[in-house]
Formats: structure tokens, sequence, C-alpha cells
């Protein structure tokens, strides 16, 4: 009989980090030795023969990023072609559940596996969708080398450090560090558990769940109904938070006298952009080859402290220096001052001067590169990850291949 295929949902348009790791996972589940069939929902055709071949009993599971594939518009109704086949679905979610971004956890899938990018978005999913049957996997983003057939570490390094990410604004008036919740169409109580949870998150590289879940408790407010009461303003965190801390970051290095050239939209806004190097918005792949050309790639971490984004292996693999926002994820995979180095919100003003010794000191840059290719190569690349979604599928399903 013949062997059962991986069906994989891609796009290509739309975001392009979406297109980039839609494509990667397919490759390597591919080299890992496996039937692949990949759907670009962007294209009609392929969505059509996709579901053809997932009615004919051929596909083994399947993968999407966010809602790719379990939700479907046709005919201005929502369809959900999983709610009534058996075939396993895998979300890959490249964002926190309260994003207004991700979508895809409470689609109507019988046998439903969701990812999560940070450990601490693994309660508040079982909080948020208690009646739900998916299973929860812990999937942090990982890294991919750029196609330069040159050694990484060959490479001229024209960068000394790299900034890449845009600036959120609200409604695009350019304002960025705002307390939204001080408008008075919010509850004078509610504002003011959100402006602890903001100072939480301003001297505590923690996630948006575990601040609001540390306020409370402060007061007293013990157990789930409270935090449900509070997460129609997550997305108003987040939003504040991930400003606060790219903003914040880069104040970091001005404050610092380290040069750094900046790669995304709205930072000419900011008031300290005449001390920034900037530069347009690039693409995905662009971005793998700035990493190459980088000695230092500075971050923050999204907002993911106890998980990781792409960006941090994208850096390693890539021969760039992390210096990155803590994350207890990465405190517990790497030795911080020998694979990385992090800085928090109480003492990044002083643990940032390492920037400084890195760029005065080649050696021990290179070493420290080194050192994180290493386990970025071995760990955290996108054969990694397929290979854990492989195991999740086999072990709650217990599919054939």
């Amino acid at each position: 009989m013949q062997e059962k295929s991986i069906l994989v949902y891609g796009v290509s348009k739309w975001h392009p980090a979406l297109r980039f790791i839609g494509e990667s996972l397919a490759e390597e589940f591919k080299l890992l030795g496996y039937n692949v069939v990949y759907c670009d929902c962007n294209a009609n055709d392929s969505f059509k023969s996709s579901m053809q071949l997932l009615n004919s009993g051929k596909i083994a599971f399947s993968v999407g990023l966010f809602a790719l594939g379990v939700e479907w518009g046709s005919n201005g109704q929502m369809v959900y072609p999983y709610s009534q086949i058996d075939i396993p679905h895998v979300s890959v979610m490249l964002d926190m559940p309260y994003s207004k971004y991700a979508k895809g956890y409470s689609s109507k899938c019988k046998n439903h596996i969701v990812t999560v990018i940070d450990k601490t978005a693994v309660e508040y999913i079982k909080m948020m969708y208690p009646d739900k049957s998916e299973n929860v996997l812990f999937l942090p983003l990982a890294g991919a080398a750029n196609d330069s057939e040159i050694d990484i570490f060959e490479i001229d390094k024209k960068y000394d450090v790299a900034y890449i990410s845009g600036i959120w604004s609200y409604g695009g008036n350019h304002e960025f560090i705002k307390r939204k919740w001080h408008e008075s169409r919010y509850n004078r109580h509610i504002s003011l558990i959100l402006d602890d949870v903001a100072d939480y998150l301003e001297c505590n590289a923690d996630s948006v769940y575990t601040a609001f879940k540390y306020v409370l408790e402060a007061r007293g407010l013990y157990g789930e109904e409270y935090l449900r009461k509070l997460t129609p303003y997550f997305w108003d965190m987040l939003f504040y938070t991930k400003v606060w801390r790219r903003i914040k970051g880069l104040e970091l290095l001005v404050k610092n006298d380290i040069q750094v050239d900046v790669f995304g939209d709205g930072w000419e806004q900011v008031p300290f952009a005449e001390r920034l190097r900037l530069h347009r918005s690039v693409t995905y792949e662009d971005t793998l080859r700035i990493y190459a050309q980088s000695k230092i790639l500075f971050q923050d971490a999204g907002e993911f402290n106890h998980g990781a984004n792409d960006r941090t292996f994208n850096a390693m693999m890539n021969g760039a220096v992390l210096v990155t926002e803590y994350s207890k994820y990465l405190d517990d995979n790497f030795v911080n001052g020998q694979d990385l180095f992090m800085y928090d919100w109480q003492n990044g003003e002083n643990q940032v001067k390492v920037i400084h010794e890195l760029l005065a000191d080649d050696c021990r840059r290179l070493a420290v590169a080194v050192n994180a290719y290493g386990k970025a190569s071995r760990f955290h690349t996108w054969r990694n990850r397929a290979q854990t979604i492989l195991e999740a599928v086999h072990l709650l399903y217990d599919r054939d291949r």
C-alpha cells in the first residue's frame, strides 16, 4: 500500500515569515524521509487539490501556521474541514495566543495539536479553552542559515551591531509608548490593575500572562475566574509591552554610545532616531544575510521570556553573537556569557556594556559565536522542530509513519 503523505499548509503572500517557515517545515519533513504535499493557501487550485487528498484517505496528518488549513472562507462563510475528519492537524503558532494576529486556537478540529513558543501560554490555553480537546505542544521557533556558499565565519562583518524589527504605533499617528487604558472608556478599577501589570513588565523580563497572574495574586485575587475577566485587556498589554521593550532596548544602546544598524519601519519617529543608523524593512531571506554580516545581533525577547523566537536562532545559525533580553528557556539551554549574553530591565544599562568588550575582542566574540552555532545547529533547526512534531503526532495518534 502506498505510504500516506504529510500535508503542509503555507502561503506565497501575506507575511514573509509564514512563507519561509511553512516551506522550511515542508522541506524538512521531506529530508526526514516522508512524502509531503505542500498547499499554497493563496492559490485556489492548490487548496482544492489538498481538500481532495484529505477526503481520499491519502494524508497521514497535516501541519499549518496559525489557522491555515483548519479555517477557510467560502462564499462568505467559514468552513472547518477538520471538524468531521479524523486526520490529525498541527497548528504551528508564531505568537502568543492573546495576540490579535494569532488565530486557530479555538478552531473546530477533532484531532488538534496547537503549539506555543512560550511555556506560560500553555496555562493560558487550558484556561481559555477548557472544553476543547486540543493537545498543546511547546515548540519554540527555529533558525536557518542564509543561502551563501561562503562559510558563515568567513563572511565580511559590515555591521557591528544589528537590530531587525519594525515598531508598532497606534493608528499610524506615531504614538508609541501609550497606556491606552487611561482613556475614559476604561473602568477605573481595571485601569489601576493594568498600570500595575505594566509597571511589573517594565521591571521584569516576563510574559503578559504571568504579569497579570502576579498582580492579581498580590491583591489576594487567586483563581482563574479573576484572570478570565481580564483577558480582554491582554492584547492592549501585549501591544504596550512590545513597543516599550523595543524602544527601551535601543535606548540602552544609545545611552552607552553603541552604534546600531536598525532594519525596520517606524524608527524615524522615535526621539533618539538621529543616533540610529536606519535602514528600510527587509525580506525574511535578507534578514538571514544581515545576521551573517553582523558581529552582534541585539534583540528584545518579543515577550517570549519562557521560550524563543526565530531571530534568536537565526542569529546563532549565521555566526552573529546574540545579545538578548532575558529568557528562562534560553537560560536553561545556553550558558550566559559563553553562548550568548542576556540583559534584563533592572540591570540592562550595565549589562549591554559587554557589547563594547565584544567589539574590541574579536577572539572572544568569535568563540561565543562558534559556541552558539554549535548548539543551535544541533538542537534548534527546523529539522529539530519537524522531528518534534512527528513525535507528538505518533505518540498521540499512533500514525503509521
